[in-house]
């Protein structure tokens, strides 16, 4: 990648229509830091620079994006893979949101019941990427997704994901989640509904109703080789460099604006890919993620931003 593509990859999105990757469902590279290293500080874009774009992408949201051309038959399997591509990038960067918004509750931090909150919507946000990754028709998923996977590795697991650990204990949810007492029951209600979601995918696309990460689980509960984070990352078109939290953020906003063009044009199920859902994606609480999945994005944006939940909810004309 050139210096001048990766200044691009790492930039705020710009107002108007489709500016992700090369062309429509392109996809671009997601640059993290290293696993269990912070972003750095300070970086080439400012912290008001991403509050500004956040503004923007979130005044776009509400006045509505600008909707592409719906994809026909012949464009699910390169729509499908951006979903699965983008839609894990951004699951990886609410992971570490998460795994930050802990770390400083547990330090201590005099803002603990708002990250608590944001821990609360940013599982949210990630059962929305659940249902999004996962909105694949099996076909296109057994035909063209998961063999990819096995040719990166035989036994590729979800597992491997360098970003995951931190928050895997949260999203086990056998204990009380480490945050401030008035948000315990909604975490633990996003986290339950997380894993029910995933084995609805699962149920939806794999054959045998298991997926590649719950098989992992069953069978293996190791410390992971850097080789594997390094396949995973290798994979998944992600880059293990130095970047400032600016950059991170504006990542997360090029990928939600990308996300929100696609929904408001072909929505979450195209035509030509609907499949009858499992009962873990009919309950009310999947149904009731689905129908908010764009203007939970927009949450996790603005939080990341640094904006409030209050300023979010306003600027989306949402009471």
């Amino acid at each position: 990648m050139t210096r001048s593509s990766a200044l691009s990859a790492l930039a705020l999105p710009a107002a108007g229509g489709w500016d992700f990757g090369d062309y429509l469902y392109a996809v671009e590279p997601l640059t993290l830091p290293h696993p269990h290293e912070p972003a750095s500080a300070p970086g080439p874009l400012a912290a008001a620079e991403v509050e500004d774009g956040c503004l923007a992408f979130l005044a776009q949201v509400r006045a509505g994006v600008p909707a592409t051309d719906p994809v026909d038959q012949g464009g699910l399997e390169r729509l499908f893979w951006f979903r699965w591509m983008v839609g894990h990038h951004v699951s990886f960067v609410i992971w570490r949101l998460i795994a930050g918004a802990l770390a400083r509750i547990a330090a201590g931090d005099s803002d603990r019941e708002a990250l608590s909150e944001a821990v609360a919507h940013y599982v949210q946000g990630y059962c929305g990427m659940l249902l999004y990754t996962g909105s694949s028709d099996r076909r296109i998923y057994n035909d063209v997704i998961r063999p990819s996977m096995y040719r990166q590795h035989s036994t590729f697991s979800g597992t491997w994901a360098p970003d995951y650990p931190p928050v895997r204990s949260l999203f086990r949810g056998r204990r009380r989640p480490p945050v401030a007492d008035p948000y315990v029951e909604a975490v633990a209600r996003e986290v339950h509904l997380a894993s029910e979601l995933h084995f609805g995918v699962a149920a939806k696309l794999v054959v045998g109703g298991r997926s590649l990460l719950q098989t992992s689980i069953a069978e293996r509960d190791a410390a992971q080789p850097r080789m594997w984070g390094a396949i995973f990352d290798c994979y998944f078109v992600t880059l293990r460099v130095p970047v400032s939290t600016p950059q991170l953020v504006a990542q997360l906003l090029r990928r939600q604006k990308a996300i929100a063009i696609d929904l408001a044009t072909n929505g979450l199920y195209p035509a030509g890919a609907v499949e009858d859902l499992p009962s873990e994606l009919r309950q009310p609480a999947a149904r009731a993620c689905a129908e908010d999945l764009t203007n939970s994005l927009c949450r996790v944006a603005g939080l990341a931003a640094g904006l409030t939940l209050d300023r979010v909810n306003k600027e989306l004309g949402c009471t």
